[in-house]
């Protein structure tokens, strides 16, 4: 369950949250809409523990993600940002190694029933090195890496950007099945309509308010 209350977050002179309150159900797959400057990614980046709120409070499974045993349970949520947290000299498979690594798992807790090179399509591309990938491979590991640990919250910030069509369908797909695994996925999207079936909840922010909040008929390829 993610609970958010009353939750503001300021930059300088502007307010990129204002007075946000919400609550997501585990095994929700919720679909964060908006324009540009509405405060989607800020959103995911305080639910993802990344960016600290001026105000108010949020909850993860009860957990603070800014308060103490948060870092315990910092691989229990996956986050991808527009910014790809990869790193260039490195091949596909290094990057996903380097993280199994830092998260304490080995090559057996990291395959059978998700392996991320099948799964997302990257085994083509798995010994190349990641700065000479497209966006769309780019963008496809990275939601790779994330998924590595297995978490029950995954943060999704724009992530069809830069995937072509069969990537897409990839990616949809894993929504899918991460709903159906009962874990919560949260995605922040400027386009709608196409992507829409894919999620039982809509939630609309325009300039950092709740705009809209209500559930969609979430029909998975």
């Amino acid at each position: 369950m993610i609970e958010v209350r009353d939750l503001e977050k300021q930059y300088g002179n502007v307010l990129a949250l204002r007075g946000i309150s919400l609550e997501i159900p585990t095994g929700t797959a919720a679909l964060v809409s908006g324009p540009n400057g509405a405060g989607k990614s800020t959103l995911l980046r305080i639910l993802a523990g990344l960016t600290r709120p001026t105000r108010g409070r949020v909850a993860i499974d009860g957990t603070d993600p800014f308060g103490k045993g948060a870092a315990a349970r910092r691989g229990r949520v996956g986050f991808v940002g527009q910014e790809l947290a990869l790193y260039g000299e490195l091949t596909v498979e290094e990057n996903l190694r380097f993280c199994a690594q830092l998260h304490g798992l080995d090559a057996a807790q990291t395959g059978g029933e998700f392996d991320p090179l099948r799964d997302l399509d990257l085994a083509p591309v798995a010994r190349r090195r990641v700065q000479t990938l497209s966006q769309g491979y780019r963008r496809r590991a990275s939601i790779a890496r994330a998924l590595l640990t297995r978490p029950e919250v995954l943060l999704l910030d724009e992530p069809w950007n830069g995937l072509d069509a069969e990537a897409t369908r990839h990616l949809a797909r894993l929504i899918a099945r991460e709903r159906e695994q009962g874990h919560t996925v949260v995605v922040a999207a400027h386009a709608v309509a196409e992507h829409a079936h894919l999620f039982n909840r809509v939630i609309q922010l325009e300039a950092g308010r709740l705009a809209g909040d209500g559930s969609a008929s979430a029909e998975p390829e």
